[in-house]
């Protein structure tokens, strides 16, 4: 399969075949590359021997080179950056210029506009910790000024910012995982880094690949392509990747487009894998396990088929994307694949006391462990004949019996105003509880028959603190705490809430641990352990909050951290 190969849903999958190079001869040096109709795409040339500075760096440091190179133009974490901008800015973008047939990719951006700038830069200055370890302290400080020095002191290399990298330095950085060079092979890798000057690129990169001895052949391989400098393992598969993306880029990709379109605002990083393509790619390693191709299926391990259907149904796409607001920080999420079904009626039901510290929530589990049943059980090494074997055990009925219980609205609170972290009994002191609306008929019916398993066991269940309500069940570590289940609350209003959880209203799972209920306890329990720069960073927390959705063909996840 050739690089410019779309993995999309109506393309041939992604072999383990990699991109072809040039033909020898066809590509001189400083020529277009021949699939590129202009100039704008060209292999950058090497210097003449009697121009080259000391030989290249070993491949292993040319590799810590490599990523320093990438790493100089972004950011060490995602901390560092402060903001980001849409993916539809101006100019070209990473996936712009690198080949369709990647199964992986990430992306930084480097240009965010001075508001958002300045709201992550509040949000991250809430934490004295990020102060104290990264010593900034004003917005406006060039991180990648830092991370090039720090590269330079650990090779040793003479690298400066200001004359090796600033002049032509651009916006955008790109990296996506090839298919291997051969059967049995590793994946390959091609860098894009925004480049504003060519020329300045190309002898900066001469400079840093200078550093060091060892075989100037075995150099890294450079492209130019649409103002991207390409950085790869070799000149060849630099050519190659160039004339790929020229024929057929990632942009081109139909189940990177969509997923990447799902996800919607890319923040200040991004990544996206093929859920499908790197089966294809590690399908070889599964044999080891007895379930890769050609693997029998007697033992009742699932056929590799059976495997990659799965993944298509469920991890077709993953794409992610890191944000900043100035109360919170966020990665976000979409995964695609036909198993997602959206669920009918309205979100989670947060109506629990506003004091909670951590509440989960599931909008229609019951319906969702339906549609998802047979799926899962696909899944599973003989997972079918488990099932039929423990129907007839316990007379329950499957997934049936299993959605009564999870109901329509399912909702687990904790209640932590009577922990104490300074007793060694004091973990005793959380109440925890789930209320759940379900067919109560059904439900009844359902009980009736676990009390009588769990009667036939020796194990009667009359002391468990269930009580059953018109419309489900509620049970608790006390009766006093079902109570206040059942009474309600209005969490679901609460700025603190609807802040951790994007979407509030309209999402079917809610994950939230409220920080600033138990930050008391925690601080108390540290003592002196803690100095002031940990202790005020504990106390800047104030929220925990997970979100699903789930609509036709995928579902989206957030996870923010925020801030009072």
């Amino acid at each position: 399969m050739s690089p410019d190969t779309p993995t999309g849903p109506d393309e041939q999958r992604p072999g383990p075949v990699p991109p072809p190079p040039p033909p020898s001869g066809q590509v001189p040096a400083g020529e277009p590359v021949a699939s590129v109709p202009g100039p704008g795409t060209r292999p950058l040339p090497y210097p003449d021997a009697g121009d080259a500075e000391p030989a290249i760096v070993p491949r292993k440091r040319r590799g810590l080179l490599a990523g320093g190179i990438a790493a100089a133009v972004l950011v060490a974490g995602s901390g560092g950056v402060f903001a980001w901008q849409a993916l539809d800015g101006g100019g070209a973008q990473p996936h712009d210029v690198l080949p369709a047939a990647a199964v992986g990719y990430v992306r930084l951006d480097l240009d965010p506009s001075a508001g958002q700038k300045i709201e992550a830069f509040r949000f991250l200055q809430n934490f004295p910790l990020f102060t104290e370890a990264t010593g900034i302290t004003d917005e406006d400080v060039d991180l990648r000024e830092r991370f090039v020095d720090e590269l330079a002191a650990a090779t040793g290399c003479d690298i400066d910012f200001a004359r090796d990298v600033e002049p032509w330095v651009g916006e955008r950085i790109g990296a996506a995982m090839t298919p291997p060079s051969g059967d049995g092979g590793e994946p390959g890798y091609v860098i894009a880094l925004q480049a504003g000057d060519e020329d300045a690129a190309t002898e900066a990169i001469d400079r840093i690949l200078g550093c060091g001895g060892g075989d100037e052949a075995e150099g890294l391989g450079r492209a130019y392509v649409d103002g991207y400098l390409l950085v790869t393992d070799t000149q060849e598969h630099a050519d190659a990747y160039a004339g790929a993306a020229a024929d057929s880029s990632l942009a081109d990709n139909a189940e990177f487009t969509e997923a990447m379109d799902l996800l919607g605002e890319q923040g200040i990083a991004s990544a996206w894998l093929s859920g499908g393509a790197m089966f294809d790619l590690f399908d070889g390693s599964a044999s080891s396990f007895g379930i890769g191709a050609g693997a029998s299926t007697e033992d009742g391990m699932p056929s590799v088929d059976d495997l990659r259907d799965v993944v298509d149904q469920t991890y077709r796409s993953v794409a992610l994307s890191v944000r900043f607001d100035d109360r919170y920080a966020e990665l976000a999420g979409v995964v695609t694949g036909s198993a997602y079904q959206a669920l009918s009626g309205g979100g989670v039901d947060a109506s629990v006391p506003d004091d909670t510290a951590l509440f989960i929530g599931q909008h229609d589990a019951g319906q969702y462990l339906r549609d998802t049943w047979d799926t899962s059980l696909e899944s599973i090494p003989d997972g079918a004949e488990m099932l039929a074997e423990l129907e007839a055990q316990t007379g329950f009925t499957l997934p049936d019996d299993l959605a009564t219980v999870l109901g329509d609205d399912l909702v687990v609170a904790a209640d932590a105003s009577g922990l104490d972290l300074d007793d060694p009994d004091g973990l005793f002191g959380i109440e925890i509880g789930a209320r759940v609306v379900t067919d109560p008929d059904a439900f009844a019916d359902l009980w009736d028959r676990v009390q009588g398993l769990a009667s036939d066991a020796g194990a009667p269940l009359d002391g468990l603190p269930l009580q059953t309500t018109d419309d489900g069940y509620v049970l608790a570590t006390s009766d006093e705490y079902a109570d206040v289940l059942l009474d309600g609350g209005g969490l679901g209003d609460a700025d603190a809430y609807r802040t951790a959880v994007a979407d509030a209203d309209d999402a079917d799972s809610v994950l939230y641990l409220n920080a600033d209920t138990v930050t008391e306890q925690l601080l108390s329990a540290a003592g002196d352990d803690l100095g002031d720069a940990e202790r005020e960073s504990i106390e800047a927390l104030q929220a925990l909050g997970v979100a699903l959705h789930l609509e036709d063909g995928h579902v989206t996840m957030s996870l923010r951290v925020t801030t009072g």
